[in-house]
Order: structure tokens, then C-alpha cells, then sequence
């Protein structure tokens, strides 16, 4: 799995999208809520690193 793209993506696809079938809309939304998962967990990292550091 960790070489076939597709499978990630179905994964992804019923991890986010239990219900949704495996049509090209659902698997970029699965894609996009992934990445914006990622985004939001990176920002958050940054701000408790920041917040560490400046003793707030």
C-alpha cells in the first residue's frame, strides 16, 4: 500500500468519507480535507513552538 497512490487515496476517501461513494469528487475532497488536516496540525505545532519559546 505504501507504493499504490490509489489505495492511499481510497483509503483517505473512507477514512474521511465513511459514506461517499469512490467517484473522482469525494476522493479530491478526501485529498483536500487531508491536507488541510495536516495544515491546521503543522500551524497549531508552530504556534504552541512559539508560544514555548516566548514564555506566554
Amino acid at each position: 500500500m505504501e507504493h499504490n497512490q490509489l489505495e492511499q487515496i481510497l483509503t483517505l476517501r473512507r477514512h474521511y468519507l465513511p459514506h461517499e461513494p469512490d467517484d473522482e469528487e469525494a476522493l479530491a475532497r478526501a485529498i483536500w480535507l487531508n491536507k488541510q488536516h495536516w495544515d491546521n496540525t503543522s500551524h497549531a505545532i508552530a504556534a504552541g513552538i512559539a508560544k514555548a519559546f516566548n514564555g506566554a
